[in-house]
């Protein structure tokens, strides 16, 4: 005897997955609006979760496509459909080499105050990160050396305006002291 289907637990479970994809109700029925690509479209592209996220981290510090997949508890088939979608990394023989361009959330420390700016890739966003593990060292323990690799120095926002680091100490201890938003409360990456 045949078993009998659920069709509206069917139609449920295929609402929900298309919204775990980022899929719109009709994207994901398999009936596109007008005007809007179908779910099996190279122009559907896979959102970014924090799944995903964690795995291009993971890949970031080193990992190995499959291992970053498998420490984010996602399929390797899934990061990689993210990966060629993003053009987030590239094969250079065996190995991945990211050429990650997704724009960033970052907070740049401006005359004592937090301005969050967005910037061009992981690089940049990394240089900020150690720019303010330095700051917090430096308010921790007030040596002027630790402040001294990023005089002169900054980023280039994805306008193309260059943010200097604050490197004067008497503005960083007025920041310091300030209630202003921490690294990762800022921090963020913007899927274009």
């Amino acid at each position: 005897m045949a078993r009998q289907r659920d069709y509206k637990a069917e139609y449920a479970r295929r609402i929900a997955r298309g919204k775990a994809l980022g899929l719109s109700r009709s994207q994901a029925r398999g009936h596109p609006r007008e005007g809007e690509p179908p779910a099996s479209s190279p122009a559907a592209k896979p959102k970014l979760d924090d799944k995903t996220a964690f795995a291009i981290r993971q890949m970031h510090q080193g990992a190995s496509m499959t291992a970053a997949a498998r420490a984010a508890s996602m399929s390797s088939k899934r990061l990689s459909k993210f990966i060629h979608a993003h053009k987030v990394a590239r094969r250079k023989g065996n190995k991945w080499v990211m050429t990650d361009r997704l724009m960033r959330q970052v907070p740049m420390i401006l005359d004592a105050r937090t301005k969050a700016i967005l910037v061009p890739g992981f690089d940049e966003a990394s240089r900020v990160g150690k720019y303010h593990n330095a700051v917090g060292q430096f308010v921790r323990n007030p040596d002027p050396i630790i402040l001294r690799p990023f005089e002169g120095k900054g980023v280039t926002d994805v306008k193309g305006r260059f943010h200097p680091f604050e490197t004067d100490p008497n503005a960083l201890i007025r920041y310091a002291l300030k209630d202003e938003p921490e690294f990762h409360e800022i921090y963020q990456i913007i899927q274009t």
